[in-house]
């Protein structure tokens, strides 16, 4: 595993780059401590990781981490699905939208990685 952030000085668009075998991943990380696991993820950087990610055959992914008192709620979604989400829920609002995701718009979590990228 490689953090694109110490290669790049804050990569813009993902955080690591994991390999195992032929499959590539780009990893874009996003925290939050609300309690209703909210995530602010501009649609714009979504679809460019999901373009950089197929320039150069490798999967595409977010992984939403959600810090509560009873230990991380971690879960994964693509970034095509994170930029539709994102852009939907900015277009139905009317003013400055701080949170474009919730936790719950994901079901994947790390034990179901291996069948989510296949």
């Amino acid at each position: 595993m490689v953090n694109l952030n110490e290669l790049a000085n804050n990569f813009r668009f993902a955080d690591l780059l994991a390999k195992q075998g032929s499959t590539k991943l780009f990893v874009q990380v996003k925290g939050t401590t609300t309690s209703e696991g909210m995530f602010g993820a501009l649609p714009g950087r979504a679809q460019g990781l999901d373009i950089l990610a197929d320039e150069l055959d490798a999967i595409a992914l977010y992984a939403l981490v959600q810090l509560t008192p009873d230990g991380p709620v971690i879960r994964f979604g693509h970034a095509q699905q994170v930029a539709s989400l994102a852009a939907q829920r900015i277009a139905a609002y009317h003013g400055k939208l701080r949170h474009h995701l919730c936790i719950t718009d994901f079901t994947y979590e790390a034990t179901d990685l291996a069948e989510f990228v296949e």
